[in-house]
Formats: C-alpha cells, structure tokens, sequence
C-alpha cells in the first residue's frame, strides 16, 4: 500500500470545504491597492478560471485533516503528567487501557475516533510501534511530503497565512509583523538536499522552541469564562526555497 492510499484511507469521509475567499480576497486587495483598476482583476480572474484544467498534473493533492488534532494529541503526550514517564518524557503507550494511546486520544476530546487518530499518526511519522508492542512518540512534527502526492490543507494554510501578513499592514500599518528570507542565487544544485535536511532539522528544533513559547502563554480557561478581550492568533512559518530562476 502506498502512501497516498493510506492517506486517502485515514481521511475518508465528508470534507469541510476551505474559505477560499480566506486566501483570494487578501490577494485581490494586495493587487488593487498596488493600482489595479477593479475591471482589470475581474478580467485577471476569469482568465485564471478558464486556464483550471488546460494543464494536467500527474501528482494528485491529497486531503489530510488532521493538523490540529495532530497537536492536540502530541502537546497532551508531551505535558499531562499522566502520560510522562519517570523522567518526565513522554511514555511508550499501549494501545488500551486506563493510561494508553485511546485514553490520550479521549482525554483529548479531539472529533477523530481513536483509531483513525493512531493510523494517522502511525501514517505522518508522528509515531511508531516498538517491540514491546507499545507506541513511541517519535516526532512532535507530522511529515506531509511525500513523492507521489501534495497534501492540501497544510500548504493552503501557509498561502492563506502568507498572504494575509503580506497585506496585513494596509489595514493595521502599525502592527510588527515581519518577512525575512536567506536566499542566495549562486548554490551548486547538488548541494539542494544537503541544504533541505540541514533547514529541516534546524528549523524544527526552532519551531518546537516557538511552540513550547505559545503554549505557555495560551488561555486555558473555557470560552465562557474568558473575558471579553479578543484573542489574536500568534505565530511563526518556516519553509524551503529551491529555484532554477
């Protein structure tokens, strides 16, 4: 069995449709705020609409649902003393019982039966069985790439991210957020996949330090009992650039 099919297998069933307004309509201001006219995006957009299709595409994109609850479950593995071990890491896990992979799952209240969740994270790498015949928590990164498919809601998210920060200050000019890019044009191309490996492991390391930040920080308490001050939503993106250009 293939990636994809397993993919497909955990996934299957009805699907949320994306806010595609969420990724277009800050790509339109961007554009009309930059000078073109209203007339001129519409004509851009119903040539963009008529070229769907004219250029087949042998790699499927794939629907995974899964991100948050792929977090959910791996910062409760990672912090419920219930689920630590003596050396406050998380524990191997069988598969059920009062302190196991269902119980975690449940005590999670993620909308995911606890089977497909283990699937899940048995298919993106999160966790592995061991000969025991528990389960190890083996990375706090869920491993979407893969050769034969592109999945779809972690890189709609990042456009949709991206271009939001991107015209964020036309409506808040005082707000801090900030781009920055280390590129350099003149890279020998065999030295792509040394480049990749070495950005992935750092830049996870980097990341799990701005997670572990905005954990600590985040409100606990239920909606009901919050105060009325709005929460913002925080964060850092991080991905690899490869050109030929």
């Amino acid at each position: 069995m293939t990636r994809p099919d397993k993919v497909k297998r955990a996934v299957n069933g009805p699907m949320t449709p994306p806010d595609a307004s969420a990724l277009i309509g800050p790509i339109i201001n961007f554009l009309h705020e930059a000078g073109f006219s209203k007339k001129e995006l519409l004509a851009e957009c119903h040539t963009a609409v008529r070229r769907v299709g004219t250029k087949q595409s042998h790699l499927p994109v794939i629907h995974v649902e899964f991100g948050k609850e792929a977090i959910d479950i791996v910062n409760r593995w990672l912090r419920d003393p219930k689920y630590l071990n003596r050396y406050g890491r998380p524990d191997e896990l069988p598969l059920l019982g009062a302190r196991s992979v269902s119980s975690l799952i449940k005590d999670c209240r993620v909308a995911v039966t606890p089977s497909k969740a283990l699937l899940n994270l048995l298919n993106f790498q999160m966790v592995t069985r061991v000969a025991s015949k528990k389960y190890r928590l083996i990375s706090r990164s869920m491993v979407f790439w893969h050769a034969d498919y592109l999945p779809f809601e972690p890189n709609f998210r990042f456009l949709v991210d991206a271009t939001r920060a991107a015209v964020n200050r036309l409506q808040h000019p005082k707000d801090g957020l900030f781009w920055q890019c280390a590129d350099n044009p003149r890279i020998h191309p065999r030295l792509t996949k040394e480049f990749l490996s070495f950005v992935k492991q750092r830049g996870l390391s980097f990341m799990h330090e701005m997670n572990d930040w905005l954990d600590e920080h985040e409100i606990q308490e239920p909606r009901t009992k919050r105060r009325k001050t709005s929460m913002k939503r925080l964060g850092v993106g991080l991905f690899g650039i490869a050109s030929n250009t």
